[in-house]
């Protein structure tokens, strides 16, 4: 697979925006868990502002949204969002970093499935660049689909009761930031220094409400105790899967086709999703302790000494 010299720069770039969303994961969920739950939008907001660490973890997600438009600008949208999955691997740095361990051989042999998943997937697909616009004509079947896949969840969510409704909301997140990342390879690739003509296209407005969306969606379902393991898996590994669909149908990127590589690419992002599945759920156990440490320290200070 010959590569430019675009493309190669959009690999790093890619994997250091991955590495700055993994540390505002780590610390947005944190924060969400120790929020109270006032459902979506400003309330929640709010709630989450007087958290510790949250005002960090924005910004590093936004030195992280940078660095991804940046790599879509250089690289095929389905090359940089699978490569964002190595954030899970810093997510979890920054979580052991905090706890001051180690990270357990659980987490090492979960992170080493998601590096090898999508290792294949790269190997397999050989992803390729494609148009810097939509094609709006030949993707509303699928544009639909996603308006009725996130519709679908979130009338789903309301219907549940409990922590079940995490998984719904993480869908309608994944999709959201897989569609965001699609609108911004398209602004990214045809801007061309005009600012006019930028405020002048719709992807613009439409990122300015799917972003927002996707972001509060995702911080919604943090706080929803033990099945946050599935918001970390179907966010991690469902947007890029969106993303690629996305590549495909409205920018006119492509990867190999054929039976036996549409089954290795299918097969390798499994890996990935166990992979990522199995990190998430001891992420979710080494953040459980630590707050129970950490609310042990609180009460020995509070307790009257003898």
């Amino acid at each position: 697979m010959s590569v430019d010299l675009g493309t190669a720069l959009a690999i790093p770039i890619a994997i250091a925006a991955a590495a700055s969303f993994g540390g505002a994961a780590s610390l947005q969920h944190s924060a969400a868990r120790r929020a109270r739950d006032v459902g979506l939008g400003p309330p929640l907001l709010l709630e989450l502002l007087k958290q510790e660490g949250f005002v960090f973890s924005i910004g590093l997600g936004v030195l992280g949204f940078a660095l991804q438009a940046l790599a879509l600008r250089l690289g095929p949208l389905i090359l940089v969002q699978p490569l964002l999955i190595t954030g899970t691997f810093f997510y979890i740095l920054f979580i052991s970093a905090r706890m001051r361990m180690r990270p357990d051989l659980t987490l090492i042999i979960g992170v080493a499935m998601a590096l090898v998943g999508l290792s294949a997937f790269l190997l397999i697909a050989q992803p390729s660049n494609g148009r810097d616009t939509f094609d709006t004509s030949a993707a509303l079947p699928l544009g639909l689909g996603l308006i009725a896949i996130v519709g679908g969840s979130l009338l789903l969510a309301t219907w549940l009761r409990g922590d079940a409704r995490v998984i719904p909301i993480s869908v309608a997140a994944a999709v959201c930031y897989g569609v965001m990342a699609g609108l911004v390879r398209s602004l990214v690739t045809s801007f061309n220094g005009d600012v006019g003509a930028l405020f002048s296209d719709w992807q613009l407005y439409a990122a300015m409400i799917v972003g927002p969306t996707g972001f509060m969606l995702n911080q919604q379902a943090f706080q929803k105790g033990l099945l946050g393991v599935f918001t970390v898996t179907i966010i991690t590994v469902g947007d890029p899967a969106v993303s690629i669909g996305i590549g495909i149908a409205w920018l006119g990127e492509s990867i190999r086709g054929g039976a036996l590589c549409n089954l290795g690419e299918v097969v390798s992002l499994l890996v990935v999703a166990a992979g990522v599945m199995l990190v998430a759920t001891r992420s979710q156990h080494l953040t459980a302790e630590l707050h129970a440490r950490d609310e042990r320290k609180r009460e020995l200070k509070r307790s009257p000494r003898p």
